[in-house]
């Protein structure tokens, strides 16, 4: 089920996401595109999936590989500074 969610970290190379939603934090890998969704950017996706499923923002969808959820901010950042530079 689709549901909105705001980015609140973005790695050096644009690949990995950290998107803040209601039940926590989702890693999302970037397939392309990557840098084109920026810190603070409104997004919406299926932040329980674990698998490739699209991450959408203005209407736009992108193809993505969601990673897992964390709790806390701190953990799913951490991940993906290690993961996407």
């Amino acid at each position: 089920m689709r549901e909105s969610g705001r980015v609140i970290f973005v790695s050096r190379n644009g690949a990995m996401l950290v998107v803040q939603h209601d039940d926590g934090c989702a890693l999302v890998e970037m397939l392309g595109h990557e840098g084109e969704i920026p810190i603070g950017a409104q997004v919406s996706g299926d932040w329980k999936a674990v698998a490739g499923e699209p991450i959408f923002r203005d209407g736009r969808h992108y193809e993505a590989y969601f990673q897992g959820n964390w709790p806390g901010r701190a953990a799913a950042i951490e991940v993906a500074r290690k993961t996407g530079g």
